[in-house]
């Protein structure tokens, strides 16, 4: 199975080391995209783990665990990445409705660990209404982990 994140490494490669606590992010954008994995694995406790601490402490664990239940998570784009800030869009679905979330997302070394602390959120839209018989929007990213490709909605993600 190909790394949710979007990388061309499989997830016991990409990710999954990360969210196991096997290996430790060492940038902010290998920690957005193990977070992102997170939520299409629906690892809520690597994803409140990975917060900073002042935020961490504003989070619940079954509101995440929540969140990540109620999306099916298709795909992640890194637009920009540099020391502390990751731009990025996720592309989900929730109750048959396609979404796209652009966020600008801060990080900051945490004892050594490098931590989610905030994020502008400056896009949030709804792509599409996913109907029966169209072909699955997970066919359109090629960075998308389903291994489904080719089917309509009905028959993959709209399971």
């Amino acid at each position: 199975m190909l790394c949710p994140c979007g990388s061309s490494l499989s997830f016991s490669e990409c990710c999954q080391p990360f969210i196991t606590h096997q290996k430790q992010p060492s940038t902010p954008e290998q920690l957005m995209r193990s977070r992102f994995s997170a939520y299409a694995t629906k690892d809520a406790r690597y994803i409140h783990d990975t917060y900073g601490a002042v935020s961490r402490a504003k989070q619940s664990i079954a509101d995440l665990q929540s969140w990540a239940d109620e999306c099916i998570w298709l795909a992640l784009i890194v637009h920009q990445s540099d020391e502390a800030q990751v731009e990025f869009s996720a592309y989900y679905l929730v109750e048959h409705t396609l979404f796209e979330l652009r966020e600008k997302s801060n990080f900051a070394l945490e004892q050594g660990l490098w931590r989610y602390l905030d994020g502008e959120i400056t896009v949030s839209n709804e792509i599409a209404k996913v109907k029966r018989n169209q072909l699955c929007p997970c066919n359109n990213y090629p960075s998308a982990w389903s291994a489904k490709k080719g089917k309509k909605f009905k028959h993959c993600c709209g399971k």
